[in-house]
């Protein structure tokens, strides 16, 4: 086999392990299981929140810019109405009869299905609440100009969104349509990658051990719009994913 340098994969390998020091030998010391107990953790998520809220204006802001660099369209909105405005003038601006949404937190003060119905777009959301929902689900957002979806978490270190599984929500509405909209509260923020494996360790230890379904098993990074370099190697927007992604940072009123 040759890999796609035109170099054989043995030697590529062979490489790669020289560059790393090791051998073609399986390690002979593989990591051990994490043994933290749960009170460490609690402790460490208890720091973690606190230097977070004292730090939140700083990661608010550095948010803003770090998403706006991995592209990113950032708002800053004050308030439910002033975001509600931003998302009903893009899908005015798309023509859209029809937007996905989450079924998340936020759209319980964020109401977003009765603001673009009074521009005529049909706001559903996609959730597999039936045996045969699925092909539904995945057909209706075919047809849907803009997903929306809130933040789990909101990393300022990578300008990323976190959005967790959860049983019954479809993880496609922010990847099929063409355009993603992500509501992003002050609660959502934090400020780095170390921040969020702190507090999802803490979470599995209190839920995921006691066979909790909606723990699922992978996070799901989004760092700007769908970018891929498989054609000629020449970079192309829009390919596997959104080719517009939007994050409206809700500042606290």
């Amino acid at each position: 086999m040759t890999s796609s340098m035109g170099i054989p994969s043995s030697e590529f390998l062979a490489s790669v392990r020289d560059a790393l020091g090791r051998s073609d030998e399986p390690p002979s010391n593989l990591y051990g299981p994490l043994t933290d107990d749960l009170p460490t953790l609690e402790e460490r998520a208890i720091e973690v929140r606190q230097r977070i809220a004292d730090e939140l204006p700083e990661i608010s802001r550095r948010l803003g810019e770090t998403a706006a660099l991995r592209g990113w369209n950032v708002t800053r909105c004050t308030g439910a109405e002033d975001a509600l405005d931003y998302v009903v003038s893009l899908a005015r601006r798309l023509g859209a009869t029809s937007v996905a949404r989450s079924e998340q937190p936020v759209f319980d003060t964020v109401p977003v299905d009765a603001a673009l119905a009074g521009v005529g777009a049909l706001c559903w959301p996609a959730v597999y609440d039936s045996p045969g929902a699925r092909e539904d689900v995945r057909r209706r957002l075919a047809e849907s100009s803009m997903g929306i979806t809130g933040a789990d978490y909101a990393i300022a270190e990578t300008g990323s969104v976190i959005v967790l599984p959860s049983r019954g929500l479809s993880r496609l509405v922010s990847v099929v349509p063409p355009m993603h909209v992500a509501i992003v509260r002050p609660q959502d923020m934090i400020g780095t990658l170390d921040d969020l494996f702190a507090l999802r360790r803490l979470e599995f230890h209190r839920n995921g051990e006691r066979g909790n379904p909606d723990m699922g098993s992978y996070l799901n990074f989004i760092t700007g719009p769908s970018r891929t370099a498989d054609i000629e190697q020449t970079i192309v927007v829009g390919v596997h994913g959104p080719r517009e992604v939007h994050m409206v940072l809700l500042d606290e009123e």
